[in-house]
């Protein structure tokens, strides 16, 4: 499939720290934000991608739909992107365009793959209309 977050190329891999200008976040760090609350976890894929599966309780917002939905983000509480896997820049994509516009943010870089993989709690996500790529 044309777009595959899975065929591109990245020097990906690093978490918890900072990558490519961009604060990351590991899963074991992610799921204790969720168990304490109070932040706001993204799945920035296009809906093409949702039949992947989404983290439970993420909110679905797009790459390409990011800037025209901020106002669906609250400012005050931090901000997790997710996309589909280490190779996919979706996630970084995001949290650095959430960073220049005043949000505490930070990239889930394993994504959807790594977050099923490591049988965490997720929600299939019904696939809807729209295009776009799945990496931005």
């Amino acid at each position: 499939m044309e777009g595959d977050c899975a065929s591109t190329k990245s020097s990906c891999g690093q978490t918890g720290q900072q990558h490519l200008g961009v604060a990351t976040i590991t899963k074991e760090e992610l799921q204790q934000k969720l168990r304490a609350g109070g932040v706001q976890v993204v799945n920035v894929l296009e809906p093409e991608w949702y039949k992947l599966g989404m983290i439970l309780g993420s909110k679905k917002i797009p790459l390409a739909s990011l800037e025209r939905r901020l106002c669906e983000l609250d400012k005050s509480r931090e901000v997790v992107t997710y996309c589909a896997n280490s190779q996919c820049t979706a996630s970084r994509e995001a949290a650095r365009f959430l960073a220049a516009r005043g949000f505490a943010v930070r990239a889930y870089e394993g994504g959807i793959k790594e977050w099923k993989e490591a049988s965490l709690p997720v929600e299939n996500a019904p696939a809807e209309t729209g295009g776009g790529a799945c990496c931005g």
